[in-house]
């Protein structure tokens, strides 16, 4: 079976970068929290490879 590695880094300054927001919509914007949760799990499962 042919298993190559792909480089993940972009996945992973994506899923940090969505975490922040939703660190600061939790704070100051809590109705808005809503709409980082797809980019954020999005960015980990691509970021850990599962997808």
């Amino acid at each position: 079976m042919n298993t190559k590695k792909r480089n993940t880094n972009v996945y992973w300054a994506l899923c940090i970068l969505s975490g922040l927001a939703l660190t600061y919509f939790t704070i100051f914007l809590p109705q808005a929290f809503w709409l980082g949760l797809p980019t954020f799990f999005g960015g980990l499962a691509m970021a850990m490879d599962w997808v």
